[in-house]
């Protein structure tokens, strides 16, 4: 019996590899979006299937809440080679991304709900990319901005480029490069001395294809399973280094 259940999840895992592969760019949604470049300590990626250790190399994707603990960060390359870097004590959710090619997106959408961030603009159109925060929607016009986000305001970066800030009860404010703000819900203040501690690892800017395709960090294909209602959908890795039988279900 135990033998015919493992023989069930390898044929399982070769299947949805086959079936995710054949699907056009615009069916992948959800799916495989990126890949992470850089860890350090502890750092998870919750997706709907569980929680799991995030390590290099390890592959991310589109509604993943990827966490931070202390002393901790990460940075995720995404297909279109945008850039995300996370600090320690955040949380982050990839909350929408919408393939318009092979590597590039027509809609993606990321909700920083705690901590420092770091974002540089990939091969996308810039106007793709929308970063939330609890107190604003920043709207990314071609850009490197980094922030931190707490309770009751975001403080905000600018390193290159422009920035659109629409605060959620207040005005819009444009923040250009060089200039950093504090950001509540209903106003945009200038601040000066802001920096959020982001390291030269963590600030380099890689293309995906680079890294991608080292033969230590394999890129996947997204797993996708829809139930028959098509209400919920499971992303779930494909075989990677150390997947097994018992594990490649759950393991990214």
């Amino acid at each position: 019996m135990v033998g015919n259940l493992e023989r069930a999840r390898v044929w399982l895992c070769f299947l949805l590899a086959g079936a995710a592969i054949s699907l056009p760019p615009e069916a992948r949604g959800e799916g495989n979006i990126g890949v992470a470049s850089v860890v350090r300590n502890d750092v998870t990626g919750v997706l709907v299937s569980g929680t799991v250790r995030v390590n290099v190399g390890a592959s991310v994707f589109g509604d993943e809440i990827m966490r931070t603990a202390k002393d901790s960060s990460a940075k995720l390359v995404f297909t279109d080679s945008t850039n995300l870097a996370i600090g320690p004590n955040s949380t982050v959710k990839l909350t929408h991304f919408v393939f318009s090619g092979p590597s590039s997106y027509g809609k993606a959408t990321i909700n920083v709900a705690k901590g420092a961030f770091r974002f540089t603009t990939g091969h996308s159109d810039k106007g793709a990319y929308e970063l939330s925060t609890g107190v604003a929607t920043v709207g990314v016009r071609g850009t490197i901005f980094e922030g931190v986000a707490e309770p009751g305001e975001t403080k905000l970066h600018v390193v290159e480029g422009v920035v659109d800030v629409r605060t959620k009860k207040g005005p819009t404010c444009e923040v250009k490069a060089g200039r950093s703000v504090r950001v509540t819900d209903t106003a945009c203040t200038p601040i000066s001395g802001f920096d959020a501690g982001f390291d030269s690892e963590l600030t380099d800017i890689e293309e995906f294809g680079n890294r991608a395709s080292s033969n230590s960090f394999p890129a996947n294909p997204a797993m996708i399973i829809t139930n028959p209602a098509g209400s919920i959908t499971t992303y779930i890795p494909p075989f990677h280094e150390g997947c097994t039988t018992s594990n490649c279900i759950s393991t990214h």
